[in-house]
Formats: C-alpha cells, sequence, structure tokens
C-alpha cells in the first residue's frame, strides 16, 4: 500500500491512503480533502499539485 504525504494547517505531517479520499476541492489557494468524512486542508500545495499526486498513485 501507498501513502500520500500532506502537510495540515499545523505543519504537521500525516500519511494518507489516497484511496480513502472522497473528494477534493479549492478554496483560495488552498486544497480542501474530505478523508472518510472529515475534512482537511492542505497547506503546502495547490489543488493542481495535489491532483497530480494522486494520478501518480493509479496504476
Amino acid at each position: 500500500m501507498e501513502f500520500m504525504e500532506i502537510r495540515d494547517n499545523k505543519g504537521t505531517i500525516h500519511y494518507i491512503n489516497p484511496n480513502h479520499i472522497s473528494a477534493i476541492c479549492e478554496i483560495g489557494d488552498q486544497c480542501k480533502i474530505n478523508l472518510m468524512g472529515q475534512d482537511y486542508m492542505v497547506t503546502q500545495e495547490t489543488l493542481k499539485e495535489v491532483k497530480l499526486h494522486l494520478t501518480s498513485f493509479r496504476h
């Protein structure tokens, strides 16, 4: 299983299973993901960068 690295608004790094992401959107210049019913802001990457990471997990 591969994990995706994300950083929250407190600077904490999280490693998530990208298959558990149910939605992504852009708010301002930040990306928001819905991970198993919880919303998280990805502060270090834009929506475009997150989408690139997600497509790299598809084989």
